[in-house]
């Protein structure tokens, strides 16, 4: 439900894409869903979730967060929603390949071939059609590293801040970023819309919406709540490895979508890619999954007293 949810987010942001700015769009959403949090927060937790331990690899987080999303965005402008989604899905196999050169974790030869698998995937996807020279190829490139980027830095939170303080902080970070480059846009390059479409989404001019728009980037904002708390709880109640293969389920929102709205239908190298990508990153998952019980097996067992 929770991918759903963003499937409808997103497309109605591809919707709004020739008309409006994407950062106006993100400053409505971020301002909708951080009021919606501070409500939930104080009757349920309370003000104690405000007291933060360490704010910087929070804030960091949140700021790749936010660009990896600004840079979606502007990809879906110039691809179908299930080309992008599928590109952008490399975001976990960039994570594994990072954690092995980041933070010098041994990789078999197994996922390290599962990581080249994806990759050729991706190819596979943008080669023959899109190429790697297409800006929104790029963008969506763009926004899977970033994410994966945001992903990593998340072991460097305070184990005493919680993922509600965490969640809080990074939106409250999506909003003061999108004032702080909607100002940038404004003084450097406001008006320049007679480039690419992702550039224009980036450049446009913000102006006052429409009534029935207004409450739709408001519902942004609704939905981007719901579905991140969702998706928190699905991975709360259900072990990861029964979650984490129905976050592909976007990719199947996203072609329906675009297929019904856009008549955007996904092309053979794409189903193809597709296939290869979900099969790579489903197989760096069962490999962590069984290192993981190897590893708690091997562990020493404490004799009882």
């Amino acid at each position: 439900m929770g991918l759903f949810l963003f499937a409808i987010q997103d497309a109605i942001i591809k919707s709004f894409s020739g008309e409006y700015s994407v950062l106006q769009i993100v400053f409505t959403r971020s301002v909708t869903a951080i009021i919606i949090m501070l409500v939930l927060i104080l009757f349920t937790t309370g003000r104690r979730t405000f007291k933060i331990h360490n704010p910087w690899p929070i804030i960091f987080k949140g700021c790749c967060g936010f660009f990896s999303y600004i840079l979606y965005y502007m990809a879906i402008t110039g691809l179908p929603l299930a080309d992008a989604a599928t590109i952008t899905f490399t975001a976990p196999i960039l994570v594994t390949a990072l954690s092995a050169i980041l933070f010098r974790e041994s990789l078999g030869w197994r996922r390290w071939c599962a990581v080249l698998l994806g990759f050729v995937a991706i190819t596979i996807v943008v080669g023959p059609k899109g190429h790697f020279n297409n800006l929104a190829v790029v963008l969506a490139l763009g926004a899977a590293f970033t994410y994966a980027i945001s992903t990593i830095s998340t072991r460097y939170i305070d184990a005493r801040d919680t993922a509600v303080t965490a969640a809080f902080y990074s939106m409250a970070t999506f909003l003061v970023l999108s004032v702080v480059v909607s100002a940038v846009v404004l003084v450097l390059f406001e008006g320049r819309e007679d480039g690419p479409a992702a550039i224009a989404f980036l450049f446009r001019r913000w102006h006052h919406p429409g009534e029935v728009d207004q409450w739709l980037m408001v519902l942004l904002g609704f939905i981007a709540s719901a579905g991140f708390y969702l998706l928190v709880k699905a991975y709360m109640v259900a072990e990861f490895s029964a979650v984490a293969p129905f976050e592909y389920l976007y990719i199947l929102w996203g072609a329906v979508f675009g297929f019904f709205i856009w008549q955007e239908i996904p092309s053979a190298t794409t189903i193809v890619g597709v296939l290869l990508l979900v099969s790579s990153n489903m197989y760096i998952l069962h490999r962590e999954l069984v290192l993981r019980k190897r590893s708690a097996y091997r562990k020493p067992k404490v004799p009882h007293r």
